[in-house]
C-alpha cells in the first residue's frame, strides 16, 4: 500500500512517501517546501539516498502540495498521482470529541475549525491541507492522525482541570497532550533498542516542546494540556504561567482576545525573554558573546525541562531511560548536557563525550556507570502517521 503522510504547518509542508506491507515498510520519497508565503520558497528532498533541492519562489500551501505531487510524478517514484492509495495528515487538536485516528469528513473539519482560535498556529495549516488535497485526490481516502491519541491512556485525575465539572463537561477542557506521534515512536524504539524501556520519559525539544512520562509503552501523562501552549517554554509559546495574567493584560494593558492570543502563540517563549530570537542556537550564541537576555532564556528553557523530569521520575516511581528527541533534542549537546547536570542523585549522568559525539543520530550517551540509560533518538513522526493511516483503511477494506 502506497501512503503519503503529510505534515503541514504554517510555513512549510513536510512529507514522506512509504509502501506499506504486512513485514515491509520502505520510505520511498521524502521532502518539504519551506518559506511558504514569501520570494525565497525553496522544495527540498531525498530519494534513494539522493539530495535535491529547488528554488521556486512564492509558494504557497496550494502551490507548494501542487509542486511536491509534480516532482513525486515526473521524477519518481510514482508514475501516476492515482498509485497514492491514501493521505495520512497529522492533526494537532481536534479537541475533545475528536481524538482518534479517522478519515477526515465534515465532522472532523468542524472540530478543526473550532478549536483554531486556540490552535491558531497548527489547526489553519492542517485545514489548507485537507482542502487542497481533496482537489487534487478527490477519490482518495484522507486520514487525520492526530497527536492526542497516544495519550488517551493517560488517568482521568492526571488530565482534570480544577475548574467547575460543568465548564469542563461542555467544552471539553482537560489535558489532551501533543506530540503523540513522537512520543509514540519513541516508546516503540527504545522498547527495540534496550530491555530498560518500563519507565521512560521522552523530551521531545523543538520550535514545540513536550516532556512525556511513558510507562510500559503507553502515555502516562505528558507537559501540555488543552493546547500545545502549556508546558515547558518553547520558541515564540511561554509554556506555564499563571493565568490570571491573561485578565491582569486584559485590564491593564486593554488587550482584546485577539491579541492575547497572538502574544501567546507568536510573541512569548525564549523569543518573548531573549527579545531576539526564538531559535536555540542562535540564543546560544548571543549568550557567548554577552547577551543577558538570550543567557536568561536557554537558562529557563533547561530549568523548566529539568523540573518535568523530576516531577515525573516521582509519577513513574524511578526511571529506566531518559530519551531526546526532536530539533534540539536531537542536535543540541550543549542543551542536553545542561539538562543532564545535578541529576546524578536520580541515577542519570551523561558521558560528555559520547554526548557530544552524537548530532542527528541514534546513540546511547549516558556513561557506563549510570543507573539510566540516556539516549538520543531521532523521532520518525511520518512513520507513524503512515502506520496509522494504513491500519485504518485497511480496516475499511476487511
Amino acid at each position: 500500500m502506497i501512503i503519503m503522510a503529510v505534515n503541514s504547518g504554517g510555513s512549510s509542508i513536510k512529507y514522506e512517501l512509504f509502501s506499506i506491507e504486512e513485514e515491509k515498510e520502505q520510505s520511498l520519497s521524502r521532502g518539504s517546501v519551506k518559506r511558504l508565503y514569501r520570494p525565497d520558497s525553496f522544495w527540498e528532498g531525498e530519494k534513494e539516498g539522493i539530495k535535491s533541492r529547488k528554488e521556486v519562489p512564492d509558494l504557497d500551501h496550494e502551490k507548494g502540495l501542487r509542486l511536491i505531487i509534480d516532482i513525486l510524478t515526473q521524477e519518481g517514484p510514482l508514475h501516476s498521482i492515482q498509485e497514492i492509495e491514501a493521505v495520512g495528515i497529522k492533526l494537532i487538536n481536534g479537541g475533545a470529541e475528536v481524538t482518534q485516528t479517522s478519515f477526515i469528513d465534515s465532522g472532523v473539519v468542524q472540530a478543526l475549525q473550532d478549536l483554531s482560535g486556540v490552535t491558531s498556529v497548527h489547526n489553519p495549516p492542517s485545514l489548507l491541507a485537507i482542502e487542497m488535497f481533496q482537489k487534487i485526490l478527490p477519490q482518495t481516502p484522507l486520514v487525520g492522525v492526530f497527536e492526542t491519541t497516544f495519550h488517551l491512556s493517560i488517568p482521568l485525575p492526571y488530565r482534570t482541570y480544577g475548574l467547575p465539572w460543568e465548564l469542563s463537561q461542555k467544552y471539553g477542557l482537560k489535558k489532551l497532550g501533543f506530540h503523540g506521534n513522537s512520543h509514540r515512536y519513541i516508546a516503540e524504539r527504545i522498547a527495540s533498542l534496550t530491555s530498560r524501556a518500563q519507565k521512560v520519559i521522552s523530551c521531545h525539544l523543538g520550535s514545540g516542546c513536550s516532556v512525556c512520562a511513558i510507562k510500559e509503552g503507553r502515555s502516562l501523562d505528558i507537559s501540555s494540556g488543552f493546547t500545545p501552549q502549556s508546558g515547558t517554554i518553547m520558541s515564540t509559546r511561554p509554556g506555564d504561567f499563571d493565568p490570571q495574567i491573561i485578565t491582569y493584560l486584559e485590564e491593564k494593558a486593554n488587550f482584546s482576545p485577539q491579541e492575547i492570543n497572538r502574544i501567546l502563540t507568536r510573541e512569548s517563549g525564549l523569543l518573548g525573554i531573549s527579545g531576539l530570537s526564538g531559535e536555540m542556537w542562535e540564543l546560544e550564541e548571543l549568550s557567548q558573546k554577552g547577551e543577558e537576555r538570550a543567557k536568561l532564556a536557554v537558562e529557563v528553557f533547561v530549568y523548566q525541562i529539568k523540573k518535568y523530569i523530576g516531577a515525573f521520575v516521582a509519577l513513574l516511581n524511578g526511571l529506566d531511560s531518559l530519551v531526546f528527541t526532536g530539533g534540539i533534542g536531537e542536535n543540541d549537546s550543549f542543551i542536553r548536557e545542561k539538562v543532564g547536570n545535578n541529576l546524578d542523585y536520580l541515577g542519570i549522568k551523561i558521558d560528555r563525550e559520547k554526548n557530544q559525539e552524537i548530532k542527528g543520530k541514534e546513540g546511547k550517551i549516558s556513561s557506563s556507570t549510570s543507573p539510566v540509560e540516556v539516549w538520543v533518538i531521532p523521532t520518525n513522526e511520518e512513520l507513524m502517521v503512515a502506520r496509522e493511516t494504513a491500519k485504518i483503511v485497511k480496516e475499511r477494506r476487511k
